[in-house]
């Protein structure tokens, strides 16, 4: 064959290229575009009135409980209604497997990378503010540090609103409403910040709530011991858990171990069903280590293939984390409650969805408390658990 007819090939072979891409580009483009369309449709949501959520703890039964012997109503990257287009700095092992993943096709296809990457980051709708007068009371507040800007700030991938912005709202909610306690998580300290800059951060959040805070005491465990009602009368509103125990213990924060964290770690509703079925069973397990708080994840969470899967338009998939939430796994949640308290178990201290919006978590952690947690080893369950136990392989979220 003729040099000639090899350029020619060359040609052909860079012009097929180019139109590939060029009709990859307008697929994504298409399929980025409905998942914005589908955002805008009207969705039915969950919601109680006003009146019977904003201070849901002044009430019998919450008042005269625990905070360990009650389920709260929780919610999953709470602060990540709004993600700016910047990814969160540092290290890029801290980006999850599925944003490493976006970035690459986003950069593939010539599409903004923020665009995709935020269909997966944003879990909430609402502002935190917005989420505490639907009953939320348990927060969950991933922080990174960004050195060049000298700021914390919420992330999921993408970088959020300053971390002392939501400690505000959190702060403006507990004037609003004295008979009501909030547990506020502080994690995932991304960003390589300086012991420095942890304690700077533990400084501003000690500011923003001061005489609010209920302060850990080594050794004794006001989580089971008073009631909120006379956690509310001694103005101990807010509960600190920190990621850095060090730190922590200076500002009489809460260490990491006060919670036990679960989640699936799965796209697939069968598979976080069963692993939560099991996580159940454990917490009501005669053996269960009652010192810590159990956190409940009914969370799908969004792996590199799933990413790859909503680009595909010759296949009804989820164009987003909230999509994921609201299509598979949010409408099952009542209905497990409800299995679990016939059968005498109890699904944890703590219960945390995506898309408050379009949840029913605050009506469920309601009922839930109204017939109270279970005693140790009444639940059904037990006798059905699989084979595989809580480890820290399955419990610590990464």
């Amino acid at each position: 064959m003729s040099s000639l007819d090899d350029d020619d090939d060359d040609d052909d072979e860079a012009e097929m290229q180019h139109r590939t891409r060029a009709v990859l580009s307008v697929v994504i483009v298409a399929a980025l575009c409905a998942s914005v369309a589908s955002f805008a449709r009207q969705r039915a949501t969950w919601s109680l009135g006003d009146d019977d959520v904003v201070a849901w703890m002044s009430r019998a039964p919450a008042r005269d409980a625990a905070l360990g012997a009650l389920t709260l109503p929780g919610t999953h990257d709470s602060a990540t209604h709004y993600l700016s287009e910047n990814l969160q700095p540092g290290r890029e092992a801290q980006l999850p497997e599925w944003a490493r993943t976006a970035v690459r096709l986003a950069e593939a296809l010539r599409i903004p990378v923020d665009q995709l990457v935020r269909r997966w980051a944003k879990a909430q709708t609402l502002s935190v503010g917005e989420q505490l007068e639907r009953g939320i009371r348990y927060v969950d507040v991933r922080a990174g540090w960004n050195r060049d800007l000298e700021r914390w700030a919420v992330h999921h991938a993408l970088t959020g609103a300053a971390v002392d912005e939501v400690m505000e709202e959190i702060k403006t909610f507990l004037v609003s409403a004295p008979s009501e306690v909030v547990v506020v998580e502080l994690t995932h300290f991304f960003g390589d910040p300086t012991p420095d800059d942890v304690e700077r951060l533990a400084l501003m959040v000690d500011e923003v709530f001061g005489n609010m805070t209920a302060r850990y005491r080594a050794g004794k465990s006001s989580l089971f011991e008073r009631t909120v009602g006379e956690m509310a009368e001694a103005n101990d509103r807010v509960v600190v858990v920190f990621e850095d125990d060090d730190v922590g213990r200076r500002h009489g924060f809460w260490p990491r171990k006060t919670i036990t964290n679960t989640y699936a770690n799965t796209d697939n509703f069968s598979d976080m069903m069963a692993f939560n079925h099991d996580v159940v069973s454990a917490f009501n397990d005669v053996n269960y280590d009652a010192s810590a708080i159990l956190k409940t994840s009914w969370t799908l969470t969004t792996q590199a293939k799933t990413v790859v899967a909503s680009l595909n338009v010759f296949e009804k998939n989820p164009h987003s984390l909230l999509e994921l939430a609201e299509w598979k796994a949010n409408g099952h949640l009542s209905a497990f409650a409800d299995d679990a308290t016939r059968d005498k178990c109890s699904i944890g201290n703590i219960v945390v969805v995506d898309d408050l919006e379009h949840s029913d978590v605050v009506a469920v952690a309601l009922r839930l408390n109204a017939v109270g947690i279970f005693p140790k080893g009444q639940c059904k369950w037990i006798a059905e658990r699989a084979a595989h136990s809580l480890d820290d392989d399955n419990v610590v979220e990464a």
